[in-house]
């Protein structure tokens, strides 16, 4: 089980948590703010001074530019007349006058005319003369690394009196001239000053020993999102973000310089600039871990104090809920509510003393028997409720006596009654049982008559089925010989039709022998012969004609005969299938009584199923009636000792 901790230790615990997170979350926000405002403050100066250094940077190039453009300008330089011996004269006196490194006049081929010996004699490959050319304007060049030093040229168009170019004056400064606006940024130790071209090339650093390295922007901090900067920065746009240079983190502001396609960019690491934010966050954990031990040590001693007057009343609440009310309770004064605290509790162990002898008192006589006492009125308070309890107790308990008493004479009055009916009812089940048991057997018998009436049906059937298959048989055959007597029938009609034809034969050849007779006759002598033939052909067609006139009536008899058959055949037929359709009655009327008998077999079982649980439920009817009546004679005791009991209590009048 685990162990409890005091109040002591949670009142530690709990002030101690509180103040370590107030302290973490205080901590956390001066981090979170001084971090956002650091940053906030730090582009927004980093803006300014990039806008600042852009400007000043310009300032002296213009600055630059105006001297040469005062130089261009005077008669002396435009002045065809003048030789160049004086020309070079005055721009000798102009650079001593002025920071040049070197000054020189040159044609429009880039070849120069006149100037210092140590300026170029050619300016026709440089980019800033490809310019001049081309916008035929001041030109400033990039700088450029010449004789140990590092240049700046700014160049303009020499004009004519009629306004023409005639001539380019180039005058080349020292880098250190624009270069001190750059050293002058101060952004930290490894901060970045980089002044770049359209392109992206690095043309001035401030640490002006890189400045030889011809690089590249992109190629030194290219990435997705620092060229997506990049691109913006060379669009001649000014801003300040936070990029990534590596691993280490910048803030980089950046803004066009005017008069030029070049931009200054600033590069400031963050950590030369959260050095001093990251000391004042350790300076702050350290002061607030301080103060957390001297709270801690405050809130212990607090604690004790409180711990201290809590145990006067703690202890005296265990012994107090281990039924322990003599000992007294000891007073604190070292606060008022510990006072107030075990003052109530001594108050509280002296009230429950007395109440629990006077309860202890009243329940004694209530154990006795007693019911006529009444509860003493000492109690004060919610402890009232308890001296009502108990008096409703008793005046329950009485009721309740009472009420026994009176229902042990109605218990005692309905054993009798119980008993009597139980015996009734018992001797009701042996008789219920008996005729049960006489319809049982009589189920039994009318079940194995089912039986016999089940096989007859069954036999019946499979008579019925072999007379209507017999009777199918001989309607078959009948029908066959109705066939064959239809096709006599058809051949005596035959037969009929070739005799009187026959029969007109014979009268045709009674008729021609008649004729050969009489033209024998005439024929005299000669036809002789001819009239014998003839007398014999007429005798043989009158014997011809008897014959036929004989066998029509045996074929006009016969024929009579046939269709008396055929009528009957007819009839005979038709008794056959009444016979088949009476047969398939008969099955029928078999298959329904087999049908009944299965039918009754099913409602037999049923029933003899129920007989059967009607049997059981009186088996245990007759049980229960038996138990009924040897509990009511034991209800009947157990009324009569309730009785006796109640008698011996001692009740209200």
């Amino acid at each position: 089980m685990k162990k409890k901790r005091s109040i002591k230790q949670i009142i530690v615990f709990y002030v101690t948590s509180i103040s370590v997170v107030l302290g973490v979350v205080l901590t956390l926000l001066m981090i979170i703010t001084g971090l956002f405002s650091t940053v906030s403050v730090l582009r927004d100066s980093l803006q300014v001074i990039a806008r600042t250094a852009a400007q000043n940077f310009s300032s002296n190039l213009h600055m630059l530019a105006d001297r040469m453009d005062s130089i261009a300008q005077e008669d002396i330089i435009a002045d065809q007349i003048v030789s160049d011996n004086e020309k070079q004269q005055h721009l000798d006196n102009k650079k001593s006058r002025i920071e040049f490194v070197w000054i020189a006049v040159y044609d429009m081929s880039g070849l120069k005319m006149y100037g210092d010996d140590t300026a170029p004699t050619s300016i026709d490959n440089t980019e800033y003369f490809q310019y001049l050319v081309s916008t035929d304007n001041i030109t400033i060049g990039k700088p450029n690394y010449n004789n140990d030093i590092w240049q700046i040229s700014v160049s303009i168009p020499i004009k004519n009196t009629e306004g023409n170019t005639c001539a380019y004056l180039v005058g080349s400064y020292k880098y250190d001239l624009l270069n001190d606006v750059l050293s002058n940024i101060n952004i930290g130790v490894s901060g970045l000053v980089y002044i770049v071209d359209s392109d992206g090339n690095i043309i001035a650093n401030k640490n002006t020993s890189n400045m030889g390295n011809n690089e590249n922007i992109y190629d030194l901090y290219g990435s997705r999102k620092n060229n997506s900067i990049f691109d913006s920065m060379l669009d001649f746009q000014t801003g300040a973000k936070s990029v990534y240079f590596g691993l280490n983190q910048h803030y980089l502001a950046y803004a066009p310089i005017a008069g030029t396609n070049w931009t200054l960019m600033i590069a400031a690491p963050g950590m030369d600039f959260m050095t001093i934010l990251m000391w004042s966050v350790l300076i702050s954990i350290f002061v607030i871990f301080i103060l957390q031990i001297i709270t801690r040590k405050f809130v212990v001693n607090i604690a004790d104090k409180i711990s201290d007057s809590l145990s006067l009343s703690t202890d005296r609440l265990v012994l107090l809920s281990t039924g322990n009310l003599k000992d007294k309770v000891t007073l604190a004064d070292n606060n008022i509510e510990a006072e107030v605290l075990t003052t109530a509790l001594s108050k509280t162990v002296t009230s429950l003393a007395g109440y629990i002898d006077d309860i202890t008192q009243y329940l004694g006589q209530l154990s006795a028997g007693d019911y006529s006492g009444e509860v003493k009125d000492t109690f004060d308070g919610d402890f009232i409720a308890i001296k009502d309890a108990l008096s409703s107790i008793t005046v329950s308990l009485n009721e309740t006596m009472l009420r026994i008493n009176h229902a042990s004479l109605a218990v005692s009055g309905n054993s009798s009654e119980t008993s009597d009916y139980a015996k009734r009812l018992y001797d009701g089940s042996i008789e219920q049982t008996k005729a049960l048991e006489r319809l049982d057997e009589k189920i039994t018998v009318i079940t194995q008559k089912i039986d016999e009436i089940d096989n007859n049906a069954k036999y019946v059937k499979q008579s019925a089925d072999v007379a209507g298959q017999r009777v199918e048989d001989g309607k078959r055959q009948m029908d066959d010989m109705l066939s064959t007597m239809d096709s006599i029938h058809n051949d005596m009609q035959e037969i009929i039709t070739i005799s009187h034809l026959i029969e007109e034969i014979s009268s045709q050849t009674s008729l021609l022998s008649l004729n050969a007779s009489i033209e024998a006759a005439r024929a005299g002598e000669a036809g002789k012969g001819f009239a014998v033939v003839a007398q014999q052909i007429g005798v043989l067609a009158e014997q011809t004609a008897d014959a036929l006139q004989q066998t029509g009536k045996i074929i006009e008899k016969a024929s009579l005969s046939i269709g008396q058959g055929m009528v009957n055949a007819k009839n005979t037929a038709e008794s056959f299938q009444n016979i088949k359709d009476a047969t398939a009655d008969f099955s029928n009327i078999s298959d329904s009584m087999i049908n009944i008998t299965v039918e009754q077999k099913e409602a037999i079982t049923i029933v003899s199923d129920e007989v059967e649980t009607v049997l059981a439920i009186a088996d245990t009817n007759q049980g229960l009636a038996k138990e009924t009546d040897e509990t009511a004679s034991l209800s009947l005791k157990q009324a009569e000792e309730l009785k006796r009991i109640v008698s011996a209590v001692k009740l209200k009048e």
